[in-house]
């Protein structure tokens, strides 16, 4: 609005003191009432002036209001999601650092502090390290994998079974593999599917990885594939992997586990190492062979 202003004008003579012009020995005394209307005028304009400011206020829309309510309003229900919720707890300011650092350009800082942050044991700093599974640099998103397994936090486990699946041929078989030791550590059973699968990785250390969590999960669904592994009908399987299906075999236990180790410790035409480890096995009544 427009910006008011008196339409009072003065003459460069005020009426009140006509005798000014023909009087020059009364300035002194008219001085003080000649102020004192100049300030009444001043004031007068800066009331018009503070009276049109206000209605020109009222009248406008609260724009400025509305904007700053409404990314509340947008931010609130983010508190209720699990990345807000872990780092509500409240980081250490050596997490803080480690977070700021997994963001680094340099591949070697970020591997650092994914190491770093499964040490420190904080929770808090899983939301960042499942972003972290997706990083260009496979050496990085290795130790991402690990440090999840370390933090034992189950919100884990669906991004780790992402990577073991490896649907898109994106992970490399190195974050494969710590995926899926991770998911042993994790010890959730709803990665059997997903680690049986993995058994079939065309990389030997990824597929010997998910034979070893299969193990450590316990899971009686895995004998059966794991079988498959040791009799190798399509010779797919390097004795790696093999030999890890004959420690699992052993480790899950069982009477058609047993009934298979029994089986290829007599095989004289066995692989030597693969024998061996079933002729172990065989030794311990307890099934439970856990070196690798």
């Amino acid at each position: 609005m427009p910006r008011k202003t008196s339409t009072k004008k003065h003459s460069a003579v005020p009426k009140k003191f006509p005798s000014l012009t023909t009087s020059p020995t009364t300035e002194a005394a008219v001085a003080p009432a000649l102020a004192k209307s100049a300030v009444a005028d001043v004031l007068a304009s800066a009331a018009v002036k503070t009276v049109g400011e206000r209605i020109e206020t009222a009248a406008k829309p609260a724009v400025a209001q509305t904007a700053a309510v409404a990314p509340a309003a947008t931010v609130a229900p983010v508190a209720a999601k699990p990345v807000v919720a872990a780092v509500v707890g409240g980081p250490s300011e050596a997490l803080s650092s480690l977070l700021n650092e997994l963001e680094s350009m340099y591949a070697s800082t970020r591997a650092t502090a994914a190491v770093e942050i499964g040490r420190l044991g904080e929770r808090a700093g899983v939301p960042a390290l499942i972003a972290a599974l997706n990083d260009s640099d496979a050496d990085v998103a290795r130790d991402v994998a690990a440090s999840l397994g370390l933090l034992g936090d189950r919100s884990a486990v669906g991004p780790l079974i992402n990577t073991v699946e490896n649907s898109n041929g994106y992970f490399h078989c190195v974050v494969r593999a710590a995926a899926a030791s991770s998911l042993a550590q994790l010890g959730d059973v709803r990665a059997v599917d997903a680690l049986v699968g993995a058994v079939n990785d065309p990389a030997a250390e990824a597929s010997a990885e998910a034979v070893r969590a299969l193990a450590t999960l316990g899971d009686a669904r895995a004998v059966e594939p794991l079988i498959e592994v040791v009799r190798n009908a399509n010779g797919y399987f390097l004795p790696i992997v093999r030999r890890a299906a004959v420690l699992a075999l052993a480790q899950l236990g069982g009477e058609q586990a047993a009934a298979e180790l029994s089986a290829v410790a007599s095989n004289s035409w066995e692989d030597p190492v693969i024998r061996e480890a079933a002729e172990k096995a065989g030794c311990h009544g307890s099934m439970a062979i856990v070196n690798r």
